[in-house]
C-alpha cells in the first residue's frame, strides 16, 4: 500500500507505527459488492468525495488485492481540482491509500490494522472498499467498521452471489444496508431484493445510459445523503 493523498507521501503501511485501533470516534463505512462489476469502487469513492465536498476530511482505503481503480475515479479531487481546491482553502482534504499486490496475495491484517489506526487520528470519516474474498484483512476492516454498505444490480444472478457474501461475513461488523443497483431483472425490484438478503434498503441508483456504469447524479445525490446522515444532518426539503 501507499499514500497516494495530496501532497503525496511514499511512507507505505507496512513502516507505519503500531495505533490503537480506535483512536477516534470518526464514522468508518465498509463497502462491499455483492458481485462482480457491481460498483463497489465507485461508490466508495462517491462517499468520499461527497465527504471531502461537504468540508470534511476524508480516508479512502483500498482495501482490494488487486486495486480498484480508486485513483482514476478520483483523479481529479486527488490532483486539484476545482473541487479539491475549495476544500485545500479550508483545510480539508481527501488521502487515498491504495494496494499495489500485482500477484492478488491478500492484504497483511496487521498491515490493515496498522493503515486504519493511524488514519483514523486524522479523519472525521474513513470510507473502505473492500474485495469479495473475505481474507483475514477484509474481515478486520468489516469490523472494525461503524457503518457498512452492499451495492448490488437488482438481478438473480447477483442476489445469489450477494447471499453467499453476506453467509460468509456473517456477524462481522454491522449488518450492512442494501445499494440496489438499478435497471431491475427477473421480475425483482429494489425491495423485494432487500427482502431476500434481509438486509434495510438504504438506496437505489439509475444506470447511466449505457447501463454499464452509474448516473452520477443518482450516486451524488445517494452519497450525499449518506454522509450527511453520519454527522446528524437533516437535509433540507
Amino acid at each position: 500500500m501507499h499514500d497516494a493523498s495530496v501532497p503525496p507521501s511514499n511512507k507505505g503501511i507496512d513502516t507505519m507505527p503500531p495505533s490503537p485501533l480506535r483512536p477516534t470516534s470518526a464514522p468508518c463505512v465498509a463497502v462491499f459488492g455483492g458481485c462482480g462489476g457491481a460498483g463497489a469502487s465507485t461508490l466508495a469513492a462517491g462517499l468520499a468525495r461527497s465527504a471531502l465536498h461537504s468540508g470534511r476530511e476524508v480516508v479512502l482505503v483500498d482495501g482490494d488485492p488487486l486495486g480498484g481503480g480508486l485513483e482514476t475515479i478520483l483523479a481529479d479531487d486527488l490532483t486539484g481540482g476545482r473541487h479539491r481546491s475549495e476544500a485545500a482553502a479550508e483545510g480539508t482534504g481527501l488521502s487515498l491509500l491504495s494496494c499495489a499486490r500485482p500477484d492478488g496475495r491478500p492484504i497483511p491484517a496487521e498491515s490493515m490494522a496498522r493503515a486504519l489506526g493511524t488514519m483514523a487520528a486524522e479523519a472525521e470519516l474513513l470510507v473502505v472498499d473492500l474485495p469479495r474474498y473475505l481474507a483475514e484483512s477484509t474481515r478486520l476492516a468489516a469490523a472494525y467498521a461503524t457503518h457498512s454498505l452492499l451495492i448490488t444490480p437488482v438481478a438473480e444472478r447477483a442476489l445469489v452471489s450477494a447471499r453467499r457474501l453476506l453467509e460468509q461475513l456473517g456477524s462481522d461488523g454491522p449488518r450492512p444496508g442494501l445499494v440496489a443497483r438499478l435497471p431491475c431483472r427477473d421480475l425483482l425490484n429494489p425491495s423485494r431484493l432487500a427482502e431476500y438478503l434481509r438486509l434495510p434498503l438504504s438506496g437505489v441508483l439509475k444506470a447511466g445510459r449505457d447501463r454499464s456504469r452509474l448516473q452520477r447524479a443518482s450516486l451524488d445525490r445517494f452519497c450525499g445523503r449518506f454522509v450527511d446522515s453520519l454527522f446528524g444532518v437533516v437535509a433540507a426539503a
